[in-house]
């Protein structure tokens, strides 16, 4: 991940892309496109962004704005990078990932920041969840905290307290505390409710052994404790990006006092983050790029669409077609930009396809 700072008329844009998201030639347009603008541009070198002792955080850190260009992962990191600031962020998607979070792609890059130095835009504000481990404050997550027995495989017991009242003993595979945005992630796949329009916490129990134990939602300005863990037997994730060991009994989980601000840019062909990540659910339309392909790739694309990222001969595996079939209706699926082609290890042999979300 690089870091790009420029700056016009007392007004700064920090732009942060993911590497292989963005080429040359993108990087090469957006310079010139800056120069024209008469915006200065400044590259720091990946060491600007830190990680240390499961924190993430940029250095020497300066903006009025952030523009993310590439995966939500990117978006995520950025924010607990952020995590003690409000400063309005963008998301672009780039050339290998479309997240939800991305409003356009990187070709839109010059619209969005006339749209932003015009002033044409309005904040998009998200609460975030603090987790206090013992007398460390982990950075704020946007989607959730997940909290996991330390061994694969292994189910934790822990008791969930809300505004001090305990309200179960559980014993389950783990337990997630997600925001209203978290909820169309981990915590929707995990059997929770989606939350719009309203600021609450999910709580889900991950494969509970209590048949009783449902999703809950509540108030986020209730203060959750997760008690009675054996200590450094379990471990808390933030966001899919920040792992620790928990060396306490408690978790103490409640609302952080910054909010994540996503701007919203007022162009046409452009939906807001709520209608993006509701297209997580729903029925679907039929896929118009498909019509006309031979049956081998829909069926390519359908083993894609349930089982997620698969390699060449998983593919093969899944789908009984003949390998020289396979490569045909992957090589119509890419010609037609429905599904991408990621390199694993620098090893074109083991490159995975994912539908293009």
């Amino acid at each position: 991940m690089n870091f790009v700072c420029i700056r016009r008329h007392m007004t700064e844009f920090a732009i942060v892309y993911e590497k292989g998201e963005v080429s040359d030639g993108d990087l090469k347009r957006i310079a010139s496109f800056l120069n024209k603008m008469d915006i200065e541009c400044k590259l720091y070198p990946e060491s600007s962004i830190l990680c240390k002792n499961g924190f993430v955080f940029f250095e020497d850190f300066r903006a009025d704005y952030v523009c993310v260009i590439g995966s939500d992962k990117i978006v995520l990191k950025t924010l607990l990078g952020l995590s003690n600031s409000e400063v309005p962020i963008i998301s672009l998607y780039g050339r290998k990932s479309r997240g939800f979070f991305a409003i356009a792609g990187v070709d839109s890059f010059p619209d969005v920041v006339r749209e932003i130095v015009s002033g044409n835009f309005v904040l998009d504000e998200r609460i975030r969840l603090c987790a206090k481990v013992g007398d460390v404050i982990l950075p704020s997550a946007l989607n959730e905290l997940a909290i996991f027995s330390r061994e694969s495989g292994s189910i934790m017991r822990y008791t969930l307290y809300i505004d001090g009242e305990i309200v179960w003993r559980d014993v389950s595979d783990g337990v997630i505390v997600a925001t209203p945005t978290g909820s169309t992630a981990y915590a929707l796949s995990a059997g929770g409710p989606i939350v719009k329009d309203v600021d609450a916490f999910v709580i889900v129990s991950v494969n509970s052994l209590v048949p009783t134990h449902k999703p809950i939602v509540t108030s986020s300005d209730k203060i959750i404790h997760v008690g009675d863990l054996i200590k450094n037997e379990n471990v808390i994730v933030v966001d899919g990006q920040i792992r620790r060991t928990i060396d306490s009994d408690t978790i103490t989980v409640y609302r952080s006092k910054y909010k994540a601000k996503f701007l919203k840019i007022n162009m046409e062909n452009i939906l807001d983050l709520d209608t993006r990540l509701s297209k997580r659910i729903g029925f679907k339309k039929p896929y118009l790029p498909l019509e006309g392909l031979p049956p081998s790739a829909k069926l390519v694309y359908k083993i894609l669409e349930y089982e997620g990222p698969l390699n060449r001969m998983e593919l093969i595996s899944r789908s009984g077609l003949p390998s020289r079939t396979v490569d045909y209706a992957l090589n119509l699926l890419l010609s037609k930009g429905v599904i991408v082609r990621k390199q694993v290890d620098k090893d074109a042999r083991m490159s995975t396809y994912a539908i293009l979300q």
